[in-house]
């Protein structure tokens, strides 16, 4: 609005006084120039507007996003547990053990087992496969192209090694009422070496004395022996054996003869 009224000012100042000036004597024929008029363009030349060109657009720099790193797979199936676990023929404690996964190895899965609960895998530290419970294995990779393995046949159970170091220790204590005789006390042990038995059985002077649980190493007894014999005829005395067994058989017995001194 300013500058309009400027220029409207000026244009009529300008007219103004070229009105006033004095004709020339000896000026050319013809028109006059419009001295007003080329003033006023110019004047309204000089005060158009100016296109300013727009200061340019920042161009955004290019934004990377990073490739996320994928995982390896295995390309076969491995087989680690959280606790030792045995490794057998067959999937169940009637089958033969023939080796162990222990924490912190991992080992190779060549098969699964239709009814479950069991891995075949190559065996530790050895050629040939076993039956690995899964009950504390982690399995990595694909396991959907695995062959299906089905249970060998139920071994008959061997019959169970035979215990060694039987040693029978004897307490006697001398009594006279009701009769004259020692009172003998038995502690017996033995080193256990079978890994199949269901359990041992202990005779003394060949009877079946009682019958235990597998694993047991030791076990004791009471009895009596008389106190008074016949010079030259046996120094009574008693015998203790011990036999592993199975529903196959049972053992070799291992036996001792002990008497009050």
């Amino acid at each position: 609005m300013n500058n309009k009224f400027f220029i409207t000012i000026l244009v009529l100042s300008i007219a103004a006084f070229a009105c006033s000036l004095p004709g020339g004597e000896g000026a050319p024929t013809g028109e006059e120039p419009d001295l007003a008029a080329t003033i006023t363009s110019q004047a309204l030349t000089l005060a158009a507007p100016t296109n300013t060109p727009a200061p340019p657009t920042e161009t955004p720099t290019p934004q990377f996003t990073s490739t996320p790193e994928s995982t390896a797979t295995p390309s076969v199936p491995i087989v680690t547990v959280s606790t030792n676990t045995n490794c057998r023929t067959g999937p169940g404690t009637v089958y033969d053990l023939i080796g162990a996964l222990n924490v912190g190895q991992s080992a190779e899965v060549v098969g699964k087992f239709p009814g479950g609960g069991y891995w075949i895998i190559k065996t530790p530290g050895s050629s040939g496969t076993c039956w690995l419970w899964s009950q504390y294995a982690t399995v990595s990779g694909n396991t959907s192209n695995l062959p299906d393995y089905p249970a060998p046949p139920t071994p008959t159970p061997s019959i169970p090694a035979a215990a060694t170091n039987f040693n029978v220790n004897i307490s006697c204590s001398l009594q006279v009422n009701p009769v004259y005789q020692n009172k003998v006390t038995i502690n017996m042990s033995w080193t256990d070496n079978a890994t199949n038995e269901t359990g041992y059985r202990v005779f003394r002077n060949g009877e079946l004395l009682k019958t235990l649980d597998a694993n047991t190493t030791s076990t004791g007894d009471e009895t009596t022996l008389p106190a008074i014999w016949i010079i030259g005829s046996p120094v009574p005395s008693v015998t203790y054996a011990v036999e592993a067994y199975n529903a196959t058989g049972a053992s070799a017995r291992v036996s001792e003869t002990v008497s009050c001194p």
